[in-house]
């Protein structure tokens, strides 16, 4: 039986990790004048993480101004690195032979959790990569997840047959279902969480309450399950080359363009971020 988990894992593991090809996380400046965004006149389009390998899921780390992705370098398990804002110098953080995904920062911002191994346990690393510890293993294996608070976690979890998301206390180890067929974005938004909600025909946009009750938000472009989500309400995602926002606190939930980076080389947007003051933008995309 554990075997069994664990090459079901392994699987899971290939075709949400590295079902793209060679990615790169990239950097851009962007302002924002009255309600509208746009990329900085003259911007450049930077390249962070400059490897031929996989490179992917990048987050800011607000303390450290810089931005963690993990990335997997000489064709080894996948490693966390921290590229500094304000040096534009890269550090590489952990190196081990324990694959780690999905850094963020834990919620009282001392530390960078991780999904790390084939149990895909949640971990804390400080920012010196010095310390790990282990915080909490799943009963199946978390693929992606978002803080709800220091105790609470919402998780996308990869059980069978289908992935679900699971409302996770790592205090008190317990773990409640409240939804299956969901996509890998999802965020702490007021009391509930906004998730990536996979139709037969379109994913959305959705918020779903402690309960288990769905609010369906705005359509995804199609085959679309990327979006970031800032903690007032400002909703970034891709068309292709597009970068896309909304803001969902408005009556009319409407797509707007923020730019089109096709002319930069670049022709799919994958995963991206914002930083808390909405000036930089990261995202993944295949490597030009």
């Amino acid at each position: 039986m554990k075997l069994n988990r664990l090459l079901f894992v392994i699987v899971l593991l290939h075709q949400y990790a590295f079902a793209q090809p060679a990615t790169e996380v990239f950097l851009l400046n962007i302002e924002k004048k009255g309600t509208a965004f746009n990329i900085v006149p003259n911007a450049k389009l930077v390249n962070i993480s400059n490897n031929k390998g996989y490179d992917n899921q990048p987050s800011f780390i607000e303390k450290l101004n810089a931005v963690v992705y993990v990335s997997s370098r000489d064709e080894k398990s996948t490693d966390v690195f921290l590229y500094n804002l304000e040096t534009t110098n890269t550090n590489q953080l952990t190196n081990n032979s324990q694959a780690e995904y999905s850094p963020k920062t834990t919620p009282d911002g001392k530390f960078i959790s991780v999904v790390k191994d084939t149990d895909q346990n949640l971990t804390r690393i400080s920012f010196d990569g010095i310390v790990t510890e282990k915080l909490y293993t799943s009963k199946d294996s978390i693929g992606y997840y978002c803080w709800l608070n220091k105790n609470e976690i919402a998780a996308f979890v990869l059980s069978r047959p289908n992935v679900t998301l699971k409302l996770i206390n790592i205090k008190n180890k317990t773990e409640t279902f409240l939804t299956d067929s969901i996509g890998r974005s999802l965020y702490k938004y007021r009391d509930g969480i906004v998730i990536c909600q996979k139709l037969k025909t379109s994913n959305w946009v959705s918020f779903i309450d402690r309960k288990g009750s769905i609010n369906q938000w705005i359509e995804l472009p199609k085959n679309n399950e990327d979006f970031y989500l800032t903690n007032d309400g400002l909703l970034f995602s891709s068309n292709e080359s597009s970068l896309i926002y909304c803001n969902v606190n408005s009556k009319k939930l409407v797509w707007q363009e923020l730019a089109n980076v096709k002319e930069m080389g670049i022709s799919k947007i994958f995963r991206l971020a914002v930083n808390q003051a909405k000036n930089k933008l990261v995202f993944v995309a295949e490597g030009n």
